[in-house]
């Protein structure tokens, strides 16, 4: 009897449980692209699989917009939008299936509907992301405009890889359009991009495509880097007039060549490059934002700017490359450092006057020249302005402060300086991006003779002179 009963428990005892490993997923996100030309649906599957020795328990899987969802899900054979206890045997794997229905002809349907799967074994948190690309936007992957076109806001405009506006055609935006770029997405201009926001309430907004937030509950648009940005090459022209551009890699990039295959027909292009065919580019009451590397990138470009905002770039908010003319006025620029970027070496502004393409091999600008009237330039940073000027380049740097707020270890007595601080310029909160001034900032009423007419929010100036920055105290 007592071996018996000794033989029949041991043949009962179960597995020992894994309470620490986590599982994979032969998917981190389930994407239905655009397949939704009329009412319908579809099905997509992934695997979640158990790759150790012992069994493990998965404690949650939860559809995270629940009932409210478009999508339904199938955990190994059951239904449901919360599931709880689920066990998977070691070295083995169950199936999810995950169903979308999707009306085109919704009037408030977004174009992109995104969800997720939420997971949590052994206390550890894991996500699978669910997104479906409706046919209510605009959609461009790798086109061309040949054309003089006009984009109204009539739903959203999504670029996939890259859009391209031709030599002699033009892009116009018109207010309230969003504009969404997905991963590592350009527009790309030869031609002209005009940017009809009209007021605060009337932007054009650039943005990365991603609605949805991470696993850590961070909304991805927080995140720099989502897309490459927007490149304007040798000759185009921009005129952008409340734009809200956030979470690029590099910016308004304005001066770069078109990139052939051949290094020798990149090194005469390179070799050609003047003011002449600078691309030229004026912005204003705009806010260029949370970039990966540049807020604005100049190589030999021309930019005009007035009442705008630049700040938080993970390497310079404005780097001018190989000279060009710049001018700026009643801009504010500030940077630190963050969770999403560094700001531990590279200066807010760096400009330099020349361009090594090979070891020893330069071109050197036919003009260098950047002014700034009434800005601030501020971060955290001991030295925020930084100038390379190359000795051999007969076209020296020619940089000019007038009126402004400058974080700088140099001397503002130096000749570059005029009637210039060196005061902290009193944000209302830089870590909430708030970057009014205090009714004690020294920047209240500090401007010279040239100045503009209304502030970054399209409020008037009355009087002899303005605050200095994009904002005026209200």
């Amino acid at each position: 009897m007592v071996l018996l009963s000794a033989g029949f428990f041991t043949s009962c005892k179960k597995d020992n449980l894994n309470t620490s490993a986590g599982v994979q997923f032969s998917a981190d996100t389930l994407t239905f692209d655009t397949l939704f030309t009329s009412l319908g649906s579809t099905t997509k599957f992934f695997t979640i699989r158990n790759n150790q020795k012992d069994p493990v328990v998965i404690s949650s899987i939860q559809l995270a917009s629940g009932v409210a969802s478009s999508y339904r899900i199938n955990v190994d054979g059951d239904s449901g939008t919360v599931f709880r206890d689920i066990e998977i045997p070691a070295k083995d794997s169950i199936y999810v299936f995950v169903e979308v229905t999707v009306d085109p002809n919704a009037a408030d349907l977004p174009f992109l509907i995104m969800d997720s799967l939420q997971f949590v074994t052994n206390g550890r948190r894991q996500q699978v992301i669910l997104q479906a690309y409706g046919q209510n936007a605009h959609f461009f992957n790798a086109d061309s405009i040949e054309n003089n076109t006009v984009w109204n806001n009539d739903l959203p405009y999504v670029i996939l890889n890259y859009l391209q506006i031709k030599p002699g055609a033009s892009l116009t935006i018109n207010q309230g359009c969003t504009v969404y770029f997905g991963g590592g997405a350009a527009m790309i201009v030869e031609g002209d991009l005009t940017v009809n926001g009209t007021d605060t309430s009337n932007m054009v907004i650039f943005r990365g495509i991603r609605l949805d937030k991470d696993i850590a509950d961070r909304p991805y648009d927080d995140f720099p880097g989502q897309y490459a940005g927007v490149f304007f090459l040798r000759n185009s022209t921009g005129t952008l007039r409340y734009l809200n551009m956030r979470n690029s890699a590099y910016g308004l990039n304005i001066g770069n060549i078109k990139a052939s295959s051949s290094a020798a027909e990149n090194v005469a292009q390179l070799q050609a490059m003047n003011l002449n065919n600078a691309p030229e580019v004026n912005i204003y009451n705009s806010r260029i934002y949370n970039h990966a590397f540049y807020g604005v990138f100049g190589f030999l470009g021309k930019v005009y700017a007035e009442n705008s905002l630049f700040y938080s770039c993970g390497k310079n908010v404005l780097g001018i490359y190989n000279g060009g003319d710049y001018q700026f006025t009643n801009c504010t620029f500030y940077t630190r450092g963050s969770a999403y970027i560094s700001h531990a070496k590279e200066p807010l502004f760096y400009m330099n006057n020349y361009f090594e393409y090979a070891p020893g091999q330069f071109i050197f600008a036919d003009s260098s020249r950047a002014d700034f009237n009434n800005c601030i330039l501020y971060g955290t940073l001991e030295e925020e302005i930084v100038g390379q000027d190359a000795s051999l380049n007969p076209h020296r740097i020619d940089l000019n402060f007038n009126h402004c707020i400058v974080k700088t270890a140099l001397n503002i007595s130096n000749s570059i300086f005029n009637n210039c601080k060196k005061d902290d310029p009193q944000f209302l909160d830089v870590f909430k991006n708030k970057f009014q001034l205090k009714t004690s900032s020294p920047a209240v009423d500090f401007s010279g003779p040239v100045f503009t007419n209304d502030d970054i929010d399209g409020f008037a100036i009355s009087g002899a002179s303005r605050d200095c920055g994009a904002y005026e105290l209200q």
